[in-house]
């Protein structure tokens, strides 16, 4: 990825989806966290309006807090559909189907990222692609990202970021 690009993309700020929930997804980087003897601590925090009407979050965000050997915040909240794709399965479908069929997809947020964090946090991320059940960006069953092929690429090239910053693994071949 070049700079130009990597800037556009991730900034200071890596925020994407991923195909889990958000405790699966909190489970593991916690896990990964306590193999790694990493000092963090987990809070329950409010999710923002815009967060909830939006993505259709629950009212609770989690955020793990890296404080040693570099700080780092990853907050994860859930993803059901955006508003559009609410309403139209509102309407037409039973309550279990929707939670169904919109289930299982999380919004990630790693910060900062900067040169001091970025290794630790790359090493962090691509172990956590290799512990999830499914690849990360595989998204394409969910209702909002169905037709959404730019965004569903946008979301691989943006987990693919990690393994171009962690020298001790390698990317996934191509699919």
């Amino acid at each position: 990825m070049n700079r130009l690009l990597e800037w556009v993309l991730v900034g200071d700020r890596w925020r994407t989806f991923c195909r889990c929930s958000k405790e699966t997804f909190a489970e593991t980087v916690i896990a990964i966290l306590d193999d790694r003897d990493i000092t963090f601590h987990v809070t329950d925090d409010e999710a923002s309006n815009t967060e909830r009407l939006v993505y259709g979050s629950e009212s609770r965000v989690i955020r793990i807090t890296i404080t040693d050997p570099f700080e780092a915040d990853v907050v994860v909240l859930s993803v059901t559909a955006d508003p559009v794709a609410r309403a139209a399965l509102a309407v037409l479908s039973r309550s279990e189907t929707r939670d169904q069929a919109t289930a299982g997809v999380c919004l990630v947020q790693v910060s900062p990222v900067t040169r001091e964090t970025t290794g630790g946090l790359a090493r962090i991320m691509t172990e956590l692609v290799g512990r999830l059940e499914y690849d990360p960006w595989e998204l394409a069953g969910h209702p909002q990202f169905r037709f959404a092929f730019l965004q569903r690429y946008k979301i691989r090239t943006k987990w693919r970021y990690w393994y171009q910053k962690d020298v001790t693994s390698k990317a996934p071949s191509e699919t």
